[in-house]
């Protein structure tokens, strides 16, 4: 079984920037090789730092499971179906408000560059291909996750396209949302987290600040 173990960010007494910090699980030290992990959070706001520090938990629980799981293979179907979940999440928390055109004719170019960007999908798009995964149980090997960013910005270049139809007045339906099938069981889940984490909106804000930032 899974078992996070939640922490609260570290505050730097010197300069004031919050860290991550986790304990190396017992059953894993001989592997790891250190008692302890952590990483900056690259903040100074507290509020921001809890949101950050959660999905840092979230993200070593995976490396954990790594380490202790065989990870499997994903077919490209449920591959797909993942990018759907977070198509509908990310469609969801922009229901009533698209914003101003102008993010868009930004946010459309900045995804294809990213994409384009040698190490870009993974700095755009890997904390969500790890979050769908760790969300849905799912312990899977390199080359899936690889597709799996494919997959993902290809989910948020269309979702980034219907909230610029949107921004300018066009709210039909998206042709093409039904392109994702279901996602089936898999031989390498493991239980799915308590659904505990930040919210798709804090998610998203967090996002926004990163990547729309000029």
């Amino acid at each position: 079984t899974m078992v996070l173990q939640m922490s609260r960010p570290t505050k730097n007494a010197k300069s004031g920037v919050y860290y991550f910090r986790q304990k190396t699980p017992a059953d894993l030290l001989a592997i790891v090789g250190k008692k302890e992990v952590g990483w900056s959070l690259g903040t100074k706001d507290p509020e921001q730092a809890k949101v950050l520090n959660t999905l840092a938990v979230q993200k070593q629980a995976m490396v954990w499971e790594r380490y202790r799981k065989r990870p499997e293979p994903l077919a490209h179907a449920n591959i797909v179906a993942l990018s759907g979940i977070l198509y509908r999440d990310y469609m969801a928390a922009l229901e009533l408000e698209p914003g101003e055109v102008t993010i868009w004719q930004r946010v459309l170019p900045l995804l294809d560059k990213a994409a384009a960007t040698p190490g870009g999908m993974e700095q755009w798009f890997g904390e969500e291909a790890d979050r769908l995964l760790l969300e849905q149980g799912i312990v899977t090997d390199d080359a899936s996750r690889s597709r799996l960013l494919t997959e993902v910005y290809r989910s948020m270049k269309q979702w980034a396209e219907q909230q610029y139809k949107r921004a300018e007045g066009d709210y039909s339906p998206d042709p093409k949302a039904n392109r994702f099938p279901t996602l089936q069981a898999t031989p390498g889940a493991v239980p799915k987290m308590d659904p505990e984490g930040p919210t798709i909106r804090s998610l998203f804000k967090l996002w926004e600040r990163d990547h729309l930032a000029d």
